[in-house]
């Protein structure tokens, strides 16, 4: 099932994540935006509880006073809609996306285009992570795309992430790692907590093609600027 985010609410998108988050931890399983190409995630078994017993008769209590209230505003999630590098002389638009039926996140099938994980951080928020995904060749794309250069990236480099209200907020590289599919800690990568960070994921390492994947994932991580 894909996770909905209550309408312009953040309170109930962190919710959400939290959960879709868990979801997604079969992250560009090929890679190569193919329909056949994802692992589905394996599921735990259901667990049988014990009946719950009835509850004691109420006790005596004191009257909690009512008074009317409203709540506050929902705080506004400014998606992202573009990101570039210029030391790696790419740009490409960025798409929302959530979680696949099958439990892995969506990633816009160019890629040319990279997703953006909306049950995660938002680009300017003050804590967690925002999680941006492209394949790194697709067939709708008929070669590699932008993303198959983030190996090429280095310590400091700068990324812009163009909001939706026209801001930008820009990021230095941190790190870079490629990393074996079976031992990514998708846990760290989606992390709701901590200070704000961007991590940029793709594919790597050698194509299988038995298995129509690649062997590893490229994962960059970079920190706001200022």
């Amino acid at each position: 099932m894909t996770p909905e985010p209550a309408p312009g609410g953040r309170r109930r998108r962190r919710t959400q994540g939290a959960v879709a988050a868990t979801l997604a931890l079969g992250l560009l399983a090929g890679c190569a935006a193919e329909a056949d190409d994802a692992a589905p995630l394996t599921r735990v078994p259901a667990t049988s509880t014990a009946p719950t017993p009835a509850p004691a008769p109420p006790a005596d209590v004191p009257d909690v006073p009512v008074s009317a209230a409203t709540l506050p505003p929902a705080e506004q999630v400014v998606p992202p809609t573009g990101l570039a590098i210029d030391a790696l002389g790419i740009a490409l638009p960025v798409e929302p996306v959530g979680v696949q039926p099958d439990g892995q996140m969506e990633i816009p099938p160019q890629a040319e285009v990279a997703g953006w994980y909306r049950f995660g951080a938002a680009p300017g928020d003050p804590d967690g992570t925002v999680v941006i995904a492209a394949h790194v060749d697709s067939v709708a794309s008929a070669g590699l795309g932008p993303f198959a250069k983030l190996g090429d990236l280095a310590v400091g480099d700068a990324v812009s992430v163009t909001r939706a209200d026209g801001a930008v907020v820009t990021y230095a590289v941190t790190g870079r790692s490629s990393v074996a599919k079976p031992e990514v800690a998708w846990g760290d990568v989606f992390l709701r907590d901590g200070g704000p960070r961007l991590v940029l994921v793709t594919c790597g390492g050698v194509w299988h093609q038995d298995r129509r994947s690649y062997s590893d994932n490229v994962i960059v991580t970079a920190e706001p600027i200022g």
